[in-house]
């Protein structure tokens, strides 16, 4: 058959019409319609205190309806003030503008951040085994809406 596979270093014409052309064709097979936005949204909501300093960052990437909060960071000056659920909140009601119908995040199973997003309603939902530095991370996600009126 004499298949020949190459790095691509560029986007070309070529690559981005075959990619149009059968992504339309995997979307009509896999969800029923064609020309599903699939472009990612990128916001950075950025938390400062009364010197206009940066006290904290959340990364929020939404992609169709779902919402993955990429990065949560407060100062460590700044923990424990209610900065990271002011961004977190912030970071909710935005992927709920844009009709996102979850929010979810990975963060290793032993940092504090687990109890900071389960008491902010955030539920485990799975588990990447050994991952970063073979460490376990974990899924957590947080439904903005019931299962049944999506």
């Amino acid at each position: 058959m004499g298949i020949q596979i190459i790095l691509a270093e560029t986007n070309s014409k070529e690559i981005n019409a075959f990619e149009k052309r059968e992504w339309q064709i995997a979307d009509l097979e896999h969800y029923g319609k064609q020309n599903v936005d699939f472009a990612k949204k990128i916001y950075k909501l950025v938390a400062k205190n009364s010197d206009d300093k940066i006290v904290g960052i959340l990364k929020l990437v939404i992609e169709v309806n779902l919402a993955l909060i990429e990065t949560l960071i407060v100062s460590s000056a700044h923990r424990k003030m209610g900065i990271g659920k002011k961004l977190l909140t912030q970071a909710e009601n935005l992927a709920k503008k844009s009709k996102c119908t979850k929010v979810y995040l990975e963060t290793n199973e032993e940092w504090d951040a687990v109890n900071f997003y389960k008491k902010n309603g955030y539920k485990i939902t799975g588990i990447h085994e050994k991952h970063i530095l073979n460490q376990n991370t974990l899924i957590l996600t947080k439904f903005l809406y019931g299962i049944d009126s999506v």
